[in-house]
């Protein structure tokens, strides 16, 4: 009954919410009006009510609170409010007595006119900033500490099996059945190239990359980084969630790079700290040679990559710091990767 009650006044409150959005039975998507959302882009919806146990909750992804949806209400309408309250509890423990089936609540929804990535993922998968708390997935991300700004960018798929669906390539070729974080790659042109589906247990195969248009070189992040501003490039999709203005070439194919109509004074790239990686070694010394902005770590440092760096205790902003500090080109690069690769 308590969760009826909470669905009725969502109905209720609605109207006024910008951009409310239906995603299923018990999701559902809307402007913050407690923080206001981006005050940049008008048609941000980062607040959603999602369903615990027998509650439905409020949750807003800008400016993080998290509560009740009666404590929402409260907020925003106190009049409503003690009409809910009085509603919800006055039965006490009205939940265990019995009660007629309920009518089917209709819910009013508006439009997002905002330009989206076009992409055929919507139908299998689910954006992890649309779920629960306490969904495997977002579990995943906050484990690994992605920012929640960045949840909009990744997806969760229940069976990877279901990828299939997106290229004939891989048609009857993926025998597994395990869910999945789904990376998704657009192109210029905001068109789904590819994705790559990392693995969220103990799975042999960590990562599994689909290349759905095979003339497009698979680079993550092209449709949201500003190329009028310096770009940082990373060897994996995750880690360039934690810088500005990234994209992650996925692996050491650093070549896919030249594909790009972008200049080399407007890039600085990360590899990982794998100094005793031969192949590592040999990528860096071809970008040295072809003079890009490259980062040789200092010798001190112990983690391997910009996650492992993040959840040791380093900021995003120190470990920017850092990789700014340690960018090099042409023969100051060379000679501070010969003292790398030695330590």
């Amino acid at each position: 009954m308590s969760l009826y009650i909470d669905l009725k006044y969502i109905n209720f409150v609605s109207t006024r919410l910008e951009f409310f959005k239906r995603k299923n039975d018990y999701l559902f998507n809307f402007r913050c009006p407690i923080c206001g959302d981006s005050s940049k882009k008008k048609t941000k919806t980062r607040g959603y009510f999602y369903k615990v146990k027998n509650d439905m909750f409020m949750k807003c992804h800008n400016c993080a609170i998290s509560v009740h949806f009666g404590t929402f209400l409260k907020m925003i309408d106190g009049s409503l409010y003690s009409q809910y309250s009085f509603e919800r509890y006055a039965d006490g423990v009205a939940a265990n007595k019995p009660h007629k089936k309920e009518p089917k609540l209709v819910f009013t929804e508006s439009k997002i006119t905002e330009k989206k990535p076009d992409t055929s993922l919507d139908s299998i998968l689910d954006r992890i900033d649309t779920l629960s708390e306490d969904h495997i997935a977002v579990k995943f991300c906050k484990k690994r500490m992605i920012p929640e700004h960045q949840y909009k960018r990744l997806y969760f798929i229940d069976d990877i099996k279901k990828i299939e669906q997106l290229s004939d390539k891989v048609k009857d070729k993926i025998t597994s059945n395990e869910p999945r974080i789904v990376l998704p790659f657009f192109d210029d042109k905001l068109q789904l190239i590819g994705v790559t589906c990392r693995a969220l247990g103990n799975e042999k195969l960590r990562y599994l990359t689909i290349d759905i248009k095979d003339d497009i070189p698979m680079i993550f992040g092209l449709e949201s980084v500003n190329s009028n501003k310096h770009i940082y490039v990373t060897e994996g999709p995750i880690d360039s969630l934690f810088l500005p203005n990234a994209i992650a070439v996925t692996g050491t194919s650093f070549n896919k790079l030249d594909s790009l109509n972008i200049s080399k004074d407007n890039m600085t790239i990360i590899v990982d700290n794998q100094p005793r990686n031969k192949d590592v070694c040999k990528v860096i010394e071809k970008l040295i040679e072809k003079n890009y902005n490259v980062v040789i770590w200092n010798q001190t440092l112990k983690e391997k990559d910009i996650n492992e760096m993040v959840l040791s205790g380093k900021s995003s902003a120190s470990i920017l710091k850092m990789i700014k500090e340690r960018t090099f080109r042409g023969l100051e690069a060379r000679a501070n990767f010969i003292v790398w690769k030695r330590c």
